[in-house]
């Protein structure tokens, strides 16, 4: 075969297409094309034994490994290019991932888990204050909010924006939910849910979805898309089109961030404000408390003191009242 490497990729590709996001095939038909590329490279200089992905062996992948630390790139970066390849190879009917995690065990970087970042309380009023300062003429510009504030809101996921349904807002109480009947592993772990919108956002929300049926009405469209396209015979908005609203927000509010931040940024507000982390779980769409706990929200180091303080504060009165009785 001329051609080994790249006739397996794309005989791969085509078996996972429909199993992941078209944002995460992308990715990972990325990286898997960037190894091609060091594999060619190394196999040139006569470092590896072979490209081909179905003959690969355990000493080969050490190599390879060693190469990206050369590289300088991160620990957690090399365990996603150990996964990728590990996917791959299997497909390839070749074990060489995982003879090289038993072979050369050191060789496997460690990281220690960190939950990542949330927006600080000044970055989230920044955001709610710009949205709540458009013009609602200006249809392009209150889009781009409402998909920031939806997922900053209500913790949705890109899928969900693009799926989520306007006449599925409950407004019940004047407490706003949002029903969500297409969710990320909806064919799998993911369940429909309501995602609750945040209190502070709801006048926006009614701002938005007043101005959005004005627009359709317009201009003679029909859609019940959250967030719909602005073009007539397209159903739901890319994800290309979506990071560009995001963008334009990013670029409005003077910083950067992306969308997982704003739905980190939901769950941290929650466990702020005392919802519990199995109620958080739920909110989120999350099918394991620990995917909640590790890598989305949880006690701020920064209030421990003052949160164990007051609750030793409230024992204490409590056991003074039990003994003045």
């Amino acid at each position: 075969m001329k051609h080994p490497y790249a006739h397996y990729l794309k005989q791969y590709m085509e078996f996972i297409s429909g199993h992941y996001a078209e944002i995460t095939l992308k990715v990972r038909e990325r990286r898997l094309n960037q190894f091609k590329g060091i594999i060619y490279s190394l196999k040139a200089e006569g470092k590896v034994s072979t490209v081909s992905p179905a003959h690969l062996i355990s000493k080969d992948i050490a190599v390879i490994i060693g190469y990206r630390k050369r590289q300088g790139v991160s620990s957690e970066t090399i365990q996603d290019d150990i996964a990728f390849l590990e996917g791959f190879l299997k497909f390839c009917g070749c074990k060489a991932v995982e003879k090289f995690r038993d072979e050369y065990p050191r060789f496997v970087p460690k990281t220690y888990h960190k939950r990542k970042e949330c927006l600080s309380e000044v970055q989230f009023e920044r955001i709610l204050e710009c949205a709540y300062k458009v013009n609602p003429s200006e249809i392009f510009k209150l889009r781009a909010y409402a998909v920031v504030i939806f997922c900053m809101c209500g913790g949705l996921r890109t899928l969900e924006i693009q799926h989520a349904k306007a006449h599925h807002i409950d407004k019940a109480d004047k407490l706003y939910k949002l029903w969500l009947d297409v969710v990320k592993g909806s064919d799998s772990y993911g369940q429909s849910r309501w995602a609750p919108i945040l209190p502070q956002c709801k006048d926006f929300v009614d701002i938005y979805l007043e101005r959005r049926v004005a627009y359709l009405r317009e201009h003679g469209m029909e859609s019940d898309a959250l967030i719909p396209p602005l073009v007539e015979d397209i159903g739901v908005m890319s994800d290309k089109n979506i990071r560009k609203l995001k963008d334009y927000v990013c670029a409005d509010v003077g910083f950067n961030f992306d969308l997982r931040i704003l739905r980190r940024t939901y769950a941290q507000y929650l466990v702020d404000n005392e919802v519990p982390l199995d109620v958080v779980q739920v909110a989120l769409g999350h099918s394991n408390p620990n995917t909640t706990y590790r890598n989305y929200a949880g006690v701020r180091p920064e209030r421990v003191s003052g949160l164990v303080f007051e609750k030793l504060a409230n024992t204490d009165k409590k056991e003074g009242a039990k003994g003045n009785g």
